[in-house]
């Protein structure tokens, strides 16, 4: 999964004016640039590179690619919204075994950035892993976050705007214990933030145009979407359960690299656990995403799935599935 990752990233393009539906010399530019807009990483986290989703600067297609089977609805959105350029990174704790994400996405103006708030939060609320909204104050608008997945990680996460720029700040755990992180570091992020990366004179809303200039937001669009967290987290969760994996000693007796250490907590989670690499499935669960595209889930079985131990059934982070 991850090498299908880096071939994907590898080969993305990072000018792709020729792709928009807006003329290269109409593209503003954002200044202060995406990359100084984010803060420095926190203490302890390191930076996981070109195997994570949305590493370095990305264009629209990426991004829309997240939403899947939905992908072309979601580039419409962000064609209408106008769309300029994102960046963004993923970082990973391998102490606390806590993965971030946290990128900006620079919109031509502020009505857009506003209107893919609403479009991923009610994107967001449609996804079964999605159990409450976490709140907070000092940030206007925003919507917040709490996800339980099928591998019984926990992610807290905070979407907000500022100006023209729509930002996401998301932890995952695999203990329930992210939520305080998650707060701080939006608030902090919208503190520290500019008003905007492009002036507001030069927002399509403050110009001369008539209301069809105007993009619309259509929630009925929604319904069936993939949220992007979702797969973003997804690889996220593999990234972390890889590097546990990586330093695990040679006895099983020692258990879990985490447990190992942290000796505080009463019961480690299963080996089984840690070692199976989570598969983003669609929410009919007919398909399976390998980095790159969704596959029949009926006649190919992810290769990093976990198997039963007489190799009959794979589990697709629900269900077990017979092997075709």
């Amino acid at each position: 999964m991850m090498s299908r990752v880096v071939r994907l990233l590898g080969a993305l393009p990072v000018a792709a004016a020729a792709l928009l539906p807006i003329t290269a010399a109409a593209i503003p530019i954002p200044s202060p640039s995406l990359a100084q807009v984010l803060l420095p990483a926190p203490s302890g986290y390191t930076e996981v590179g070109a195997s994570a989703p949305f590493h370095g600067q990305f264009n629209s297609q990426v991004y829309a690619a997240g939403w899947g089977p939905k992908a072309a609805d979601a580039q419409k959105a962000l064609d209408e919204n106008g769309f300029v350029d994102a960046y963004g990174r993923v970082l990973v704790n391998q102490l606390d075994k806590h993965g971030l994400i946290e990128y900006v996405v620079a919109f031509a103006g502020g009505n857009g950035a506003r209107s893919w708030l609403s479009y991923t939060e009610a994107s967001d609320k449609l996804d079964p892993t999605f159990r409450h909204a976490d709140t907070m104050s000092g940030i206007d608008p925003y919507f917040g976050q709490h996800r339980v997945y099928p591998s019984h990680n926990v992610a807290d996460a905070f979407d907000f705007v500022k100006g023209n720029d729509y930002f996401v700040i998301g932890f995952q755990s695999t203990r329930d214990d992210v939520l305080a992180l998650a707060t701080s570091r939006a608030k902090s992020q919208f503190d520290s933030a500019p008003g905007s990366t492009i002036p507001s004179a030069q927002w399509p809303e403050n110009a001369s145009t008539t209301p069809s200039d105007t993009p619309a937001f259509d929630v009925g669009r929604l319904l069936g979407e993939v949220a992007i967290l979702a797969v973003v987290f997804g690889v996220i969760a593999a990234i972390v359960f890889q590097v546990m994996r990586s330093r695990r000693t040679a006895t099983a007796a020692a258990g879990p690299a985490w447990a190992q250490l942290d000796p505080s907590r009463d019961a480690a989670v299963p080996a089984a656990a840690v070692a199976a690499i989570p598969v983003q499935m669609s929410p009919d669960g007919a398909f399976w995403w390998d980095g790159q595209t969704w596959r029949d889930a009926q006649h190919e079985v992810p290769p990093a799935a976990q198997r039963s131990d007489d190799g009959a059934f794979w589990w697709d982070g629900q269900k077990w599935r017979a092997v075709s």
